[in-house]
């Protein structure tokens, strides 16, 4: 039985730059790793994180995808270069979610993901 990550956590999502909407695949990510967090909450500490690189199939584009999973937190970043750091990565997210919504001109569009999604576990 599958438990509704939407009970668990609260989701947020970009628009695709390719798409014109979410990603569905970015989406299906955000919620397959949110609910992999879930069940494994009993036998992970605290500060648990997993990372990694995939390749999203919801359009013809097939983006590839980094992301950064833990308890507190779940990024998901499209169509990023490889060697674009994380933290740029982060600070990119940070400011786009912020209620302030500082500005973020000064990054290189290619450090910049097409769209991204976060899910944050629910209190």
């Amino acid at each position: 039985m599958t438990k509704d990550t939407t009970l668990t956590h609260d989701f947020v999502a970009t628009t695709c730059l390719h798409l014109g909407r979410p990603c569905p695949a970015a989406e299906r990510m955000l919620r397959a790793l949110a609910g992999a967090l879930d069940q494994a909450r009993g036998m992970t500490q605290e500060d648990f994180e997993i990372t990694g690189e995939s390749l999203l199939d919801g359009c013809e584009k097939a983006c590839p995808a980094r992301f950064a999973a833990s308890h507190h937190r779940i990024r998901v970043f499209c169509d990023v270069s490889p060697t674009t750091e994380t933290e740029t990565l982060d600070r990119f997210a940070d400011a786009m979610l912020s209620p302030e919504m500082m500005s973020f001109a000064s990054a290189a569009r290619e450090e910049m993901p097409r769209a991204f999604g976060e899910a944050r576990r629910l209190s």
